[in-house]
C-alpha cells in the first residue's frame, strides 16, 4: 500500500518537473501548493512506515513468524536509497554516479544512463545554470576533485580553492548585473542648534558595481580511451575536465580580470573600481612584520576586519615558511594546509591566524617587478560572480586525433565585480624589494 502511493507521488513530481521545462504556461501558484501537499502526504507515509516496522517487531519491514502483516519497503538510506542494500524502491537505489549526473543535469535518475548515451553518440550537452552553480560552491566541491575513471589517472589540481569562496549568483536570463554599495563616511551625523529647526538632512553615498556578462571558453582534453568505458563513465569524466577547465579560468579572472582588455573579461579584484588605490599596500620584502602588517590594515579607520583571506602565489606561501628569527632561527611563521586541501590553509604567527589560498595567476614575490600586485587580502565573499547562462560542452574527435586525445571545449556566459567598497587590501611589490 505505502510502496504503491509513493510510486505514485513520484511519478507526479515528475510529471511537474516536465511542466516546468516546457514552454506552455502554468499555474505556478496551483503545482507549488501541489507540491507542498505531495511532500506533506510522503513524510506522512514514511513515518507510518517506521510505526509499521516497529509493529512487525523486526525493524526491517519482515512480519515475525506466523503473523500477516503487510510487507513494508524499508527505511530511506541517504547512500544506497530505500530498504538498504536490496531497497525496494528503484528509484533511490543508484550508485553515486548517477545520482551526481541526476542532480547536475536536473532530471531523474532513470533518465541518466539515456541521456549519457545520447552524449556519446552526439558530443554535445548542457549544464543548467543551477548546476554551475552549485559547481562553484562548497556544496557540491567535488567536482573539481580528482576522480580515477577506468584506469585513467588525472594530472596534478590546476584550480584554486577561491572559486569556492566567492559569491555565486545565478543570473540567468539578465542582460548584466549591478549592484549598490555603500561608501565609507557617506552618512555623517549632524547637530541642531536647538528644537523646532530642521536638521540636515544626511544620506548615504552609494555606487554601482556594474557585472556584464562575458563568453568565456574553456578547452581541455581527456584520452580517446575513455570512449572505450560505459556512456556514464565517459560523460562524467568529461563533464569533470569541463569543470575543472572552467574553475581554473574563472578563478584566474577573480583575480586578474580585465573588462578594458581587447576581449572584455570580467572585472578582476586588481581592475576593480571599488577598490580604492589609496588603500594599496607596498612591501619591499617578506619578513617577520608582513603578516600582520597585511591582516591588521584590512578594514575601516576605527576597526580591524576580521576573516579575510590571504591569496597569494605559491612560491610566495614559501617565502613566509621559509622567514626565520634573529636569535633561534627558528620559523616564524606556521603553515598548516585544510585538511584534504592542497591550496587553502592558515598561516601563523603567534597569536594571528590568516586564512590562505594559493592563487597561480598572482606573480611570485621574487621574481615580480616593482608597482606589481604579488598578493590580496580581504574577505572572499565581497567579490560576486554571476552566471548569465548555462555551460555548453562540445567534444571533437578531430583536433588531438593525432595525439589520441578528445577536446572538449566549454562555453559559459560569466561576469564579475567587487562588490563592497575596498573589499580587498592589494599588496604590491616596492622598489628594492626582495624575497
Amino acid at each position: 500500500m505505502f510502496a504503491k502511493r509513493l510510486k505514485e507521488i513520484a511519478q507526479r513530481k515528475k510529471e511537474i518537473r516536465k511542466m516546468l521545462k516546457g514552454s506552455e504556461p502554468v499555474d505556478m501558484d496551483a503545482l507549488e501548493q501541489e507540491l507542498d501537499d505531495l511532500e506533506k502526504e510522503e513524510r506522512e507515509l514514511q513515518r507510518r512506515e517506521a510505526a509499521t516496522r516497529r509493529l512487525n517487531g523486526t525493524g526491517e519491514g519482515e512480519a515475525p513468524a506466523g503473523s500477516e502483516v503487510e510487507e513494508v519497503p524499508g527505511a530511506v538510506n541517504p547512500i544506497l536509497g530505500r530498504g538498504g542494500t536490496t531497497g525496494t524502491n528503484p528509484e533511490r537505489n543508484f550508485d553515486p554516479v548517477t545520482r551526481r549526473m541526476a542532480e547536475l543535469q536536473g532530471i531523474e535518475a532513470g533518465e541518466v544512463e539515456e541521456r549519457a548515451r545520447s552524449f556519446a553518440s552526439s558530443g554535445h550537452m548542457e549544464i543548467p545554470t543551477a548546476a554551475v552553480h552549485r559547481s562553484l560552491t562548497l556544496s557540491s566541491g567535488e567536482l573539481a576533485q580528482p576522480t580515477r575513471v577506468s584506469g585513467i589517472n588525472p594530472g596534478q589540481n590546476v584550480v584554486s580553492g577561491l572559486v569556492d569562496m566567492v559569491y555565486v549568483v545565478d543570473a540567468d536570463g539578465m542582460g548584466e548585473d549591478a549592484v549598490a554599495y555603500e561608501v565609507s563616511g557617506g552618512q555623517t551625523a549632524n547637530t541642531a542648534k536647538d528644537d523646532g529647526k530642521d536638521a540636515e538632512e544626511s544620506t548615504p553615498f552609494l555606487k554601482v558595481a556594474k557585472i556584464t556578462p562575458t563568453l568565456v571558453t574553456t578547452p581541455s582534453y581527456v584520452s580517446r580511451r575513455i570512449q572505450r568505458t560505459t556512456p556514464l563513465n565517459y560523460q562524467n569524466r568529461v563533464i569533470q575536465s569541463a569543470f575543472n577547465a572552467l574553475r581554473q579560468k574563472v578563478g584566474g579572472l577573480i583575480v586578474n580580470g580585465d573588462p578594458a582588455a581587447t576581449i572584455p573579461e570580467p572585472t578582476g579584484i586588481i581592475k576593480a573600481a571599488a577598490i580604492s588605490a589609496g588603500s594599496d599596500m607596498e612591501i619591499s620584502a617578506i619578513d617577520e612584520k608582513t603578516l600582520r602588517s597585511i591582516a591588521l590594515n584590512y578594514g575601516g579607520a576605527a576597526n580591524v576586519e576580521g576573516g579575510g583571506v590571504l591569496l597569494l602565489n605559491k612560491a610566495t606561501l614559501i617565502a613566509f615558511g621559509d622567514v626565520r628569527g634573529e636569535k633561534e632561527k627558528k620559523a616564524v611563521y606556521e603553515i598548516i594546509f585544510s585538511e584534504n586541501s592542497s591550496t587553502t590553509g592558515t598561516i601563523k604567527d603567534g597569536g594571528l591566524s590568516v586564512r590562505f589560498c594559493i592563487v597561480d595567476d598572482l606573480p611570485a614575490f621574487s621574481s615580480a617587478t616593482t608597482g606589481k600586485y604579488v598578493m590580496v587580502y580581504g574577505k572572499p565573499l565581497a567579490y560576486q560572480l554571476d552566471l548569465f547562462g548555462p555551460y555548453t560542452v562540445e567534444v571533437s574527435k578531430d583536433f588531438q586525433f593525432a595525439k589520441g586525445l578528445l577536446a572538449v571545449m566549454g562555453e559559459a556566459l560569466v561576469g564579475g565585480n567587487v562588490i563592497t567598497e575596498n573589499g580587498f587590501i592589494r599588496v604590491k611589490k616596492k622598489a628594492g624589494g626582495a624575497a
